[in-house]
């Protein structure tokens, strides 16, 4: 039999029980006009009760005061009142609410408050309590029957949740204790009230009884309904300045506490009671102190960078203003920061394109006004190292005027070639014989300084402009083989995936660490006789080519490129 028919049943033979001990309990009894009126004002009192009760936030749960009617009236005036008015507050429930109530449930409460009021009655009886006015010398009774009362309650529901759950007794009574026993010692001071008053003005203090919680429950509706509305405004603003993209830290001197939201989690890397530490120590970090310590001035700040370290290095936009009250009193504080990391990196991109544009300009100028005076130059220099005698071309220097003159001249072809690229001219071939070809020129040279150069690449059949990737590898294997020495390895290697992955190692002193980020922007370069146009050159080469390089690795163990080629299959 399930859960659902068990309690009904139950509370179908409860009610049956009670109703036949209430039958036999009126027939002992005769009740008076005035009796019956105060019984008839009890009952309409319970119903306004039930229907008026205290709501109290944050949860809004109720709490009925008709357990204060009943318990007051049991102690003064004795039971048969209170269960005919219990049995007249029964019938008036059913009439305006049979339409929404749950029968078997009704019956089921109906015969709970029967056996409550009956239990406590009888124990007041049993520690010589006696029917009247309220007498302190019977504190004992008074207090045990409010006690059985409020157990045969608890015990009642506690047993009514144990027939549809899976949890034992115990931890079932001892949770409905812990919810109601605060609001029950309310309820019994309520009881206490209205006994002291009912034997002088019996139906006047009942009736104003009522009416005041009647009253405060109207009060603390409206209250509880407020309290709702500021929450869900409250919730409202919390969510949506967690869902902006800003980190906001929010200081509220008056409460003494932060608000932290998703944001700034997210951008700190570090949890609310983390940041709430942060915030709270006086003696900030040495790592990014800057911008812990933004937290301690009172002056506003708007739109300041600064710098924060995690696993990566984030750059924030900071502004700080002052939180105000709306008497506009000073109360704290809001900080609120925005990753620009993105923002700074295409700024330095843009500043890149537009050093590439100025140089294209002073190129196409460099190229028309150096160019030919440099022929010229070459030219008469040339004829003079052709006829000079040995020690005249010694003294005048003229093969060192020569060299330079051909250096002027490659610098000028590599600003031409970044300010005006020509656009590859794409063939199928193999990347290793450009490689293989590249390094014969380089034949003496590696001899000479007594460099291994190691070549491992993968046969796949690449489209490339070979004159174009010549100088790719022209210019990475140079760098290589200036940044060693004496001795040393050259690796060339590869792997595929969805791109032919190219690698090439030196075993060389490395690039410094400050400026890895930044060798392939033009003119950086880390030779004192070098233009920092190389790898600008190589770069602006592969991206043409659909591909990318990248710094892989760098240290003083060596540094590794890859160029990732696209493959057309």
């Amino acid at each position: 039999m399930c859960a659902t028919w068990r309690k009904r049943l139950i509370s179908l033979y409860t009610s049956i029980v009670c109703f036949s001990g209430l039958i036999i309990f009126f027939y002992s009894f005769s009740f008076d006009q005035e009796q019956i009126l105060f019984s008839l004002l009890l009952a309409i009192g319970v119903v306004l009760l039930n229907y008026y009760d205290i709501k109290l936030p944050p949860n809004g749960n109720g709490t009925s005061f008709d357990s204060s009617l009943h318990l007051a009236v049991l102690v003064v005036f004795g039971m048969k009142y209170v269960l005919f008015s219990l049995l007249l507050s029964t019938v008036f429930i059913f009439i305006f609410q049979y339409k929404k109530m749950v029968w078997w449930k009704h019956i089921f409460n109906f015969s709970m408050y029967v056996l409550m009021i009956c239990s406590a009655y009888y124990t007041f009886l049993f520690f010589d309590g006696e029917i009247g006015a309220i007498d302190f010398a019977h504190s004992p009774a008074y207090i045990a029957s409010f006690v059985v009362y409020y157990t045969v309650n608890a015990l009642i529901m506690a047993f009514y949740f144990f027939l549809n759950s899976s949890q034992r007794m115990y931890v079932i009574v001892t949770s409905i204790v812990k919810e109601t026993i605060f609001e029950y010692m309310i309820i019994l001071g309520g009881a206490v009230i209205l006994a002291l008053s009912l034997p002088f003005y019996p139906m006047f203090g009942l009736a104003m009884f009522t009416a005041i919680l009647v009253v405060l429950s109207i009060i603390f509706r409206k209250y509880s309904y407020l309290y709702e509305e500021v929450l869900k405004d409250k919730v409202f603003i919390e969510q949506l300045l967690n869902a902006l993209p800003s980190g906001i830290i929010m200081n509220d001197k008056l409460k003494g506490n932060y608000f932290i939201n998703e944001s700034a989690v997210t951008l700190l890397s570090l949890g609310k009671k983390d940041i709430e530490h942060m915030l709270n120590e006086r003696q900030k970090p040495k790592e990014n102190k800057a911008f812990w310590e933004l937290f301690l001035t009172s002056s506003p700040v708007t739109n300041k960078k600064i710098v924060y370290k995690t696993l990566e290095t984030k750059t924030f936009l900071m502004s700080k203003v002052q939180l105000k009250n709306r008497y506009d009193e000073h109360i704290g504080e809001i900080t609120y920061f925005l990753d620009i990391t993105e923002m700074e990196q295409l700024t330095k991109r843009i500043h890149q394109s537009e050093k590439l544009a100025l140089m294209g300009e002073m190129a196409a100028k460099a190229a028309h006004e150096i160019r030919n005076p440099l022929a010229v130059i070459h030219g008469f220099l040339t004829f003079m190292n052709e006829n000079l005698r040995e020690r005249d071309r010694e003294q005048y220097h003229i093969p060192l005027l020569l060299k330079e003159i051909d250096r002027i001249n490659a610098i000028v072809e590599d600003m031409l070639l970044i300010a005006k690229p020509s656009a590859p001219v794409m063939k199928e071939m193999y990347i290793e014989t450009i490689v293989q070809d590249v390094l014969s020129l380089f034949q003496q040279t590696l001899e000479a300084k007594n460099i291994r150069v190691h070549v491992r690449l993968d046969h796949v059949p690449l489209q490339l402009d070979s004159k174009q990737m010549m100088q790719v590898l022209y210019n990475l294997l140079h760098n290589s083989i200036e940044a060693m020495e004496e001795g040393g390895t050259i690796c060339i290697y590869s792997d595929v995936d969805e791109t032919y992955n190219m690698y090439m190692y030196d075993s060389g002193s490395g690039i410094p660490t400050h400026m890895q980020e930044a060798i392939f922007e033009p003119f950086i370069t880390t030779k004192s006789s070098g233009t920092g146009l190389g790898l600008t050159i190589v770069k602006r080469i592969i991206e043409n080519h659909g591909g990318t390089i990248a710094l892989h690795d760098s240290s003083e163990q060596g540094t590794t490129f890859v160029i990732r080629l696209p493959i057309h299959r």
